[in-house]
């Protein structure tokens, strides 16, 4: 029996529905030790070959998972997650998500109330979003970029621990903007690339015209940033570095460009 878009079947205790493309939900019937590992992996590579490549795990009825099981559970999220996918857990009781929570599960997944929200954070997951600003070159656009930012990922249901981390970049990638720019600049930009899997941050502003040295040397400083009392506020490169996954900077005649890049973790 194949599996279609809106069609559903049993294999040995496995309901799995697809109601679109991409996504698909596994609702389970009985308990997930060893007995169960193959019909879920058969149901998981019925989801791969029909292009259901987000899937939802529906533990509603369950009590039990035992770690062979919880293994698998790994291994075919890894499966999805190489053909850019993903696999997510909804609906598991408080004593379930818990005695997984001891197993480092919720380091690893994410855990939804009910497949109806993980379905929609797989819509998210999915997308890109982007917008961009031009914003004067004063203090209180800082703040203002800062508070805006980090509005847009709670909403999206960032963890606090990511947003104050982003909310600490900004800060002093805007700040080194209004530091650093020209004296006759009227205006720093910033450009947000949101995904569920990363987070792209770019900062530009304008530059009074250097020579091949001050290039040099500005590189230098963001290649090898070094602690001083000067990096407490608006030249934190080391912090951002070390809140980042990566920095770069492009620095031409009369702009300083920095993309920051920070991978969103489970």
């Amino acid at each position: 029996m194949t599996l279609s878009n809106s069609a559903d079947f049993l294999l040995e205790g496995l309901a799995v529905t697809s109601s679109e493309p991409g996504l698909a939900v596994v609702s389970i019937a009985n308990p997930l030790d060893i007995p169960a590992i193959v019909p879920f992996k058969a149901a998981i590579d019925r989801c791969i070959d029909a292009g259901n490549l987000f899937v939802v795990v529906n533990l509603i009825n369950i009590n039990f998972m035992d770690s062979p099981f919880v293994g698998t559970l790994m291994g075919c999220r890894k499966a999805l997650q190489q053909r850019g996918g993903d696999l997510a857990i909804c609906s598991a009781s408080q004593f379930l998500q818990d005695r997984l929570s001891v197993m480092g599960l919720d380091r690893v997944f994410h855990f939804y109330a009910t497949p109806q929200t993980a379905v929609a954070d797989f819509h998210f997951l999915g997308s890109k979003e982007q917008f961009s600003l031009t914003l004067p070159l004063q203090r209180n656009c800082v703040t203002l970029l800062r508070r805006m930012a980090c509005s847009v990922l709670a909403k999206k249901g960032f963890k606090s621990k990511l947003i104050f981390h982003i909310e600490t970049i900004i800060d002093e990638l805007a700040n080194n903007a209004v530091d650093y720019a020209d004296a006759d600049s009227k205006s720093f930009f910033a450009n947000f690339t949101i995904s569920r899997k990363k987070i792209v941050i770019i900062v530009k502003n304008s530059r009074g015209e250097m020579d091949n040295a001050a290039i040099n040397e500005l590189h230098d400083k963001y290649k090898n940033p070094e602690v001083s009392m000067d990096s407490v506020r608006g030249r934190g490169i080391p912090l951002i570095k070390m809140l980042s996954n990566s920095v770069n900077i492009d620095v031409s005649q009369t702009e300083i460009i920095v993309q920051v890049t920070k991978i969103v973790e489970v």
